[in-house]
């Protein structure tokens, strides 16, 4: 079974209708989970950066409260990172010169053999030579 892992960048595109090419692949990907052709994983720490995306996007708490309702129904495994992944995601956001969080991600996606869907060009273009990532 195909494994893709999200970031908070493709879930708050998707969620706040931001790119409708990107809402048209999340999509995809949604149905394709229902199918159980695909399964989505993400870090634990997706909810908390959604929160705060929606926090400092959305002006309006009622809305915010509802989108968030949404996203939690989102059919989304979450992975608890081991103390020996923080230390391999820590070297390679030095490698790489990117965010903890980002590579975060990325590291998940080669862990579990999948690929890490992202909407973050600045990453994308820093991390892409390693391979299992797509820019959405």
């Amino acid at each position: 079974m195909k494994i893709y892992v999200l970031d908070a960048s493709v879930v708050l595109t998707f969620l706040l209708g931001e790119n409708e090419m990107t809402k048209g692949k999340v999509t995809t990907l949604l149905r394709r989970v229902s199918k159980k052709k695909i399964k989505l994983y993400s870090s634990f720490l997706l909810p908390l950066e959604v929160g705060n995306g929606l926090r400092y996007t959305l002006k309006d708490q009622e809305l915010a409260d509802e989108v968030l309702k949404i996203f939690l129904a989102l059919p989304i495994e979450y992975f608890a990172f081991r103390q020996t992944h923080c230390q391999k995601i820590l070297q390679l956001s030095y490698t790489l010169r990117t965010s903890f969080y980002d590579t975060s991600y990325h590291f998940l996606a080669k862990l579990l053999k999948g690929t890490f869907v992202t909407c973050d060009a600045e990453y994308f273009k820093k991390a892409e030579r390693l391979g299992n990532i797509k820019f959405f």
